[in-house]
């Protein structure tokens, strides 16, 4: 098999990380030449991904500002255009700055997060801070690529001993077991994605930490979003789609990755399946499965792992240990690119314990969205998004109350480090968001964003809200330096966690900066 494989390889190429510049811009492009995107809903991409998409776009008309997205594109995956394979390269390096003023929220589990699909990151009240660097090196079909920061994050006020009762007995576990905000100060060194791999036909495996973001929507992601801190995994991927008669353009994404700090039943893991379509240029559909697993007391067997795949079963007996399946949930996705407009429509859905959210809307989840990528007329240089999400449920009340990425077994929740794994929006919230960006140019632009989130009381007594205003900046000096800078006024009401029925506020600024080295290589 690995004489085949070596036979078959193609050169290896590393994922850009999800929180990169390109994307943004490449969805953008996409809206406005109607070339055929990657996966939205699948990412990170390659960087040979990201050149073919390239490609595309240069077979389509383009005028006005497409023609900027494309070049700013172009200048940086010029090596992957030009068939350059073998490179060592510096990628980023990086600082930010973060302070606090006020309690912020860290625990989406329950309450909500003030700063959301960072990483796990972590963050308290007064200064905070993040310096790291990235890098990869690509040799023939073998890959390997590093990611690491310094983190240090101040102390955060928890709930008090009362809510902590409270809270262990909604999620069922004892008090000293409950996942929330709250702690001392934190100084730590971590990798982020960081892994190796190989490339052979049209697939690419890797081993090591990785984040994933399963979701056309950018607020958030129903089944796997970059909210947590990488996740040990293996991985395995076509980056390079089949093509299948009427179903179009096909890819998989597929992982096992063992998840931290589950106090209730620890060292638990996960696997995941996706699959996702494009039958027509602008129609992309996706189908995604993960299910956590395994643990103290549930060791693998052959029919434990069979049973996490095809058991269906929903009953107490499957609960048993020597049944249990694991803690299943499914998820389903489309976007759609309207014709002749520059506007793209999108939802994610998922449903905990159903082969899929179309068999039961009722108890699913859904995060839908608009994007028009081009005002008219004289704000042609902005767009406008608008995205919604819902897990509060709709079914009877002997389902229990923010069931949601919650598993009468694996109690801990669908958590790793303490931080949800999905959409922020939390086990049973409401959640709406409205977010413009101006495009100085593809890289030089200033962002506007409002969000009101809502936790139900039939959850969290007293329910709670959370709404926040954001103004950022980000633009570049000489080509390489990226300077962002942002601010943030949020304000709260969450009874439970603050004591009191009036609102509390806090107020978050930020300074980052960016070296994107350009192509440099070392001699």
């Amino acid at each position: 098999m690995a004489l085949a494989a070596a036979a078959h390889a193609h050169a290896g190429s590393v994922y850009v990380p999800v929180d990169h510049w390109a994307y943004a811009v490449a969805e953008r492009l996409a809206v406005l030449s109607g070339a055929q995107p990657e996966v939205l809903g699948m990412r990170p991409w390659t960087r040979a991904q990201f050149a073919r998409f390239v490609e595309r776009v240069r077979e389509m008309p383009l005028e006005g500002e497409a023609t900027g997205l494309q070049r700013a594109l172009e200048r940086e995956f010029a090596p992957e255009l030009n068939g350059v394979q073998e490179r060592l390269v510096l990628e980023s390096a990086y600082a930010r700055a973060l302070q606090i003023g006020g309690t912020p929220l860290r625990d989406s589990y329950h309450f909500g997060q003030t700063i959301a699909n960072d990483f796990g990151r972590p963050y308290g009240q007064g200064f905070n801070a993040v310096a790291g660097a990235s890098g990869y090196g690509q040799w023939r079909a073998a890959m390997l690529y590093v990611r690491g920061e310094y983190q240090h994050a101040a102390s955060l006020r928890g709930p008090s001993a009362a809510a902590i009762d409270v809270l262990a007995g909604k999620d069922q576990v004892a008090p000293s077991q409950v996942l929330t905000q709250g702690g001392g100060r934190q100084d730590n060194s971590r990798l982020l994605d960081t892994y190796v791999g190989a490339s052979f036909w049209r697939w690419t495996a890797t081993l090591g930490k990785h984040s994933l973001w399963w979701g056309p929507a950018t607020a958030g992601a129903m089944l796997y979003s970059n909210n947590p801190e990488p996740v040990w995994m293996g991985r395995l991927t076509n980056d390079i789609p089949y093509t299948i008669p009427v179903l179009g353009k096909v890819r998989f994404d597929l992982f096992y990755g063992k998840l931290e700090r589950h106090p209730y039943l620890p060292e638990p893991w996960i696997h995941g399946e996706k699959i996702t379509f494009q039958p027509f240029r602008s129609v992309e559909v996706g189908f995604s499965r993960t299910v956590v697993f395994l643990g103290q007391g549930r060791d693998l067997t052959f029919k434990r792992l069979f049973n996490s795949y095809f058991n269906v079963d929903d009953t107490g007996d499957a609960d048993a240990p020597e049944n249990d399946p694991g803690d299943r949930r499914s998820g389903i996705e489309f976007s759609w690119k309207l014709p002749r407009i520059p506007v793209s429509l999108y939802s994610d859905a998922f449903s905990d314990d159903e082969p899929t959210p179309l068999q039961n809307p009722l108890r699913s989840s859904f995060h839908p969205g608009v994007y028009i990528a081009q005002l008219p007329g004289s704000l042609s240089s902005m767009d406008l998004r608008m995205e919604g999400a819902f897990t509060s449920s709709l079914v009877p009340s002997s389902v229990p109350d923010g069931f949601n990425y919650w598993n009468g077994v694996y109690r801990d929740g669908y958590t790793n480090k303490g931080q949800l794994i999905g959409d922020t929006v939390g086990r049973d919230g409401v959640m709406w968001m409205a977010e413009t960006t101006y495009w100085i140019s593809p890289r030089d632009k200033v962002q506007v964003r409002y969000r009101n989130q809502h936790v139900s009381p039939q959850f969290i007594l007293g329910g709670g809200t959370q709404n926040d205003v954001r103004a950022s900046t980000n633009f570049v000096l000489r080509k390489t330096i990226e300077v962002a800078l942002g601010v943030q006024w949020e304000r709260v009401v969450m009874p439970l966690l603050t004591g009191t029925t009036s609102p509390e506020h806090n107020v978050s600024g930020w300074a980052g900066v960016t070296l994107w080295p350009e192509h440099w290589q070392p001699n």
